[in-house]
């Protein structure tokens, strides 16, 4: 089972439960918790500075419990979940890039880019399928297995995959 990590503009949360509930059927275990207690605007500013560190902190034990990160680009949006890429990178954590909001980070090692949701899930379940036949399901091992597969798909731009289809 592959564990998944939404990062997302925290406005966006209803999408990210939308992707998790996609991603279950595929066998994938969304840890992005985040997205599953955000109720209303986010606002860090009103909370004591103990409270927000600890939201920090959890986010990040989430992120990395994750075999990939998906990162939801918006444009306008989503300082944080730059920071949850970079973090998830750092730790050899691959990224599914998905909109087409492109910054550096879109183009780092690692990172592959899908310019829609649906190529997205497409990827997505060819990385389940791949991760399904690890025989030692390890975390490193599994997160291994999918930078390598990342690096493979990768397309003469170095980000958009030559063919979604071709993960599986």
């Amino acid at each position: 089972m592959m564990n998944l990590y939404v990062a997302a503009p925290f406005e966006r949360a209803p999408e990210v439960r939308d992707l998790h509930a996609l991603a279950r059927p595929l066998g994938i275990t969304a840890v992005s918790f985040w997205a599953e207690e955000a109720h209303g605007p986010e606002n860090l500013r009103s909370l004591p500075r103990d409270v927000v560190r600890a939201l920090g902190r959890k986010n990040d034990r989430d992120l990395l419990s994750a075999h990939l990160v998906v990162a939801l680009a918006s444009y306008g949006a989503g300082g944080e979940m730059f920071a949850e890429v970079r973090l998830a990178l750092a730790h050899r954590i691959p990224v599914l890039w998905i909109g087409t909001r492109s910054i550096l980070s879109a183009y780092r090692e690692g990172v592959l880019r899908a310019d829609t949701l649906a190529d997205g899930m497409i990827l997505l379940g060819g990385f389940a399928d791949i991760l399904s036949t690890v025989t030692i399901f390890e975390k490193r091992k599994a997160r291994e297995t999918l930078w390598e597969a990342i690096e493979a798909l990768q397309g003469k731009d170095g980000g958009r995959p030559r063919d979604p289809a071709q993960v599986a």
